[in-house]
């Protein structure tokens, strides 16, 4: 039993310094191309906003978003081998799903306002509309591992790889981790000019954080297992 426990500390602690490792080397080679990251996350801001146009916009999103990493990636001189066809569907199934569990409580909540008065049919399409986008969001994490190793070219055939995926979605929260200690800092030791900075970060992690987490799963998928 103690043997099992230490090879499982040591196991973590393997896994633990491969993920650093990959958030350090993702960042060098991040920083050598701000301006294309600057690039890419107005862009992907911008078609998050398209995403939310039904049918046309959820079209358009999933077919520009994996062009415009492709694109990214070839600045950073990142091989890529894309098959946007699986790209495609890892984001067109689980973005459709989202989507039309929000417009059920979009729906929901407009009928309840101004034809069926009913507090119950407003909680029943509230909690399905919630069911659908919950679904959505874990098909969107167990997709993640097939989205990016299609564009990069280590995935040619749509499949759930759930354990890389998983492992993606984990390594990207500890930069995230450490974003969120600078948010932290400013709101608490800076009183005075906090919301401003705050509201500067916002902006800046808004755009500059997607590109580097598209870097960082680069770097992490070259180096898995096959």
């Amino acid at each position: 039993m103690l043997f099992l426990v230490a090879l499982k500390i040591y196991f973590d602690k393997i896994v633990l310094m491969k993920a650093l490792d990959y958030i350090i080397d993702s960042y060098k080679i991040y920083k050598q191309k701000l301006l294309e990251a600057f690039i890419v996350g107005v862009v992907m801001n911008f078609l998050s906003f398209i995403a939310l146009i039904p049918v046309i916009g959820w079209y358009l999103y999933a077919k520009l978003f994996p062009k415009m990493v492709v694109w990214y990636y070839n600045k950073l001189n990142i091989k890529v081998d894309p098959k946007y066809d699986i790209a495609f569907k890892s984001i067109m199934i689980p973005l459709l799903v989202t989507m039309i569990g929000f417009i059920i409580m979009i729906v929901g909540v407009l009928l309840y306002f101004f034809m069926i008065e009913s507090e119950e049919f407003l909680i029943n399409s509230t909690i399905i509309g919630l069911i659908i986008m919950i679904i959505g969001l874990i098909l969107y994490i167990l997709l993640l591992y097939t989205l990016f190793g299609s564009i990069i070219g280590k995935v040619d055939k749509f499949k759930i790889y759930a354990k890389k995926s998983i492992y993606l979605l984990l390594i990207g929260f500890i930069p995230a981790f450490i974003i969120l200690i600078f948010y932290i800092i400013f709101f608490l030791f800076v009183p005075l000019i906090g919301p401003i900075l705050l509201f500067i970060l916002d902006i800046l992690v808004g755009i500059f954080y997607p590109p580097y987490l598209f870097t960082l799963y680069a770097v992490a998928i070259e180096n898995m297992q096959s």
